[in-house]
């Protein structure tokens, strides 16, 4: 199992860098996660999937989740969902919920279904939906202004800047559990603002070993050059 996998968090207390968005969420979780939209932003690497899927496992069972990429979500899809929704799941939990991702991939019929499907009265109380996006700053959904859509979601605020020094305490914790760590913390922090606070790039390039004693420096040079060519395709 890669690494990026492996310490994936199972649980909040295990999300790093992300504070702000794991205090609105406890609050709102103290009352209830379901029975709403969300919507999430962010850089890549930086606890999207991860909140997403978290929030998603409060409310359903992991057979009760359906995650779908935004770009194959039709009208017609969305209405089966919706379908679906008014079901309990079976299991522990009886919640379902529906995670999209890249949503700024969402195609104007969808757009416009989704409307209606997230109307506050007609979201079960059992139910979630996730929405996660690299997009910031994107007006538009393929033509449609998005802020109708974002004023149904609940917007979870996931930080863009100041997660360097807790991404490199992480990242340094892992390299150690795995036998792969060598270098001092500076060079954790290097490593970070490299992939410019993208976790699941840092974590792939310390599984090549970079980090690791074994190597000499040449070595590492040209591992870390492969692994950044990777990384770029």
């Amino acid at each position: 199992m890669q690494l990026t996998e492996q310490y994936r968090p199972n649980q909040w207390s295990e999300v790093v860098g992300q504070d702000k968005a794991l205090g609105m969420l406890n609050r709102l979780a103290k009352r209830s996660l379901a029975g709403r939209a969300y919507w999430i932003a962010g850089p890549s690497g930086t606890g999207k999937s991860t909140i997403a899927r978290l929030i998603a496992l409060e409310v359903a069972d992991p057979f009760n989740i359906d995650e779908v990429d935004a770009t194959d979500l039709s009208a017609a899809a969305v209405r089966d969902l919706e379908r679906i929704s008014h079901l309990r799941g079976l299991g522990e939990k009886s919640g379902r919920a529906f995670i999209v991702n890249e949503a700024h991939g969402l195609n104007k019929a969808a757009v416009r279904q989704l409307l209606t499907t997230l109307e506050a009265d007609r979201v079960p109380s059992h139910v979630v939906w996730v929405f996660t996006t690299t997009d910031h700053g994107a007006a538009l959904f393929d033509g449609i202004d998005k802020s109708p859509l974002l004023s149904r979601c609940m917007e979870v605020p996931l930080a863009k800047f100041g997660m360097t020094h807790s991404f490199a305490l992480h990242a340094k914790q892992v390299a150690e559990r795995e036998g792969l760590d060598g270098q001092p913390l500076e060079d954790y922090l290097a490593l970070v603002k490299k992939h410019k606070n993208n976790l699941r790039a840092v974590l792939q390039e310390i599984e090549s070993g970079v980090m690791s004693t074994d190597l000499d420096e040449t070595e590492v040079s040209e591992v870390a050059d492969c692994v950044s060519q990777l990384l770029g395709r």
